[in-house]
């Protein structure tokens, strides 16, 4: 990843990915880059937003490649005449791969690229909708690839970083469903964290509708977990004591009642 820089500014960044297709059963390696212009110098920061939305581009591109280039080469290869004419591997002894076998992590990303190299399969779908507040595309993973079970226990992680119990909310799954964005329905978010029921009398009656955080997707897969502005304040305010973490060993469920 390189940066051409004049006065501070960014005028172009570009990403350049390379991957191995030996763990496929092919003796080749794929690359892929390009190059972002900038119409007005970028600050470093907006950049870097840029560079990632590329590398998870790039990614998505030199995985099917590489897959598109071994099942061409393996049918080519199936289509050669037999008889004296003998057809084989460069290097037959050649191992596996270390992750033969096994899928590669849901969410794009470094980890995702190491596993896919060593051989574990790739099944990731992005997919994208109209943003119901008008400001573009949301772009989300399908529960296809990342399940609603795995996106409520990162978030439940990610309330035990901010001091709360992830027990005392609800992490409601936007995407699927008849009005879900699976379906094509716009939304704001692809997850909306809400404030248990047993609870929601101990806060203001706006929680009633207005979530305590939403939930977008990075451009590398990982969750963006953001607090709303009202309940933000909420927690500054008093808040904090009535969503406290859970002390360790102590039993899962509502500790007001």
């Amino acid at each position: 990843m390189t940066d051409s820089n004049i006065n501070n500014g960014v005028r172009s960044t570009s990403v350049s990915i390379t991957l191995n297709a030996k763990s496929l059963g092919v003796d080749a390696f794929v690359k892929v880059e390009e190059t972002r212009e900038f119409p007005e110098l970028a600050t470093p920061a907006d950049a870097i937003v840029v560079r990632e939305e590329l590398s998870s581009i790039l990614t998505d591109q030199a995985l099917e490649i590489i897959a598109r280039t071994a099942e061409t080469v393996k049918a080519k290869l199936a289509e050669l005449p037999r008889g004296h004419v003998s057809v084989h591997q460069v290097n037959p002894a050649a191992p596996q791969g270390v992750a033969a076998g096994t899928p590669a992590p849901a969410q794009p990303g470094p980890a995702q690229v190491a596993a896919v190299a060593n051989g574990a399969s790739f099944q990731t779908e992005w997919r994208s909708v109209p943003s119901k507040f008008g400001d573009g595309e949301l772009r989300f993973i399908t529960t296809a690839s990342y399940s609603s079970g795995q996106l409520e226990a990162d978030v439940a992680n990610w309330l035990r970083g901010k001091g709360l119990n992830p027990i005392l909310f609800k992490v409601w799954d936007n995407r699927p469903g008849a009005r879900g964005l699976e379906a094509g329905v716009p939304n704001g978010s692809v997850a909306a964290v809400k404030i248990g029921r047993d609870i929601i009398d101990a806060c203001p009656p706006d929680f009633q509708k207005i979530p305590a955080a939403r939930v977008k997707f990075n451009s590398d897969g990982t969750l963006y977990v953001y607090f709303t502005k009202e309940f933000d304040a909420f927690l500054k305010y008093g808040g904090q004591g009535i969503f406290g973490a859970q002390p360790a060993g102590a039993p899962a469920g509502n500790p007001f009642q």
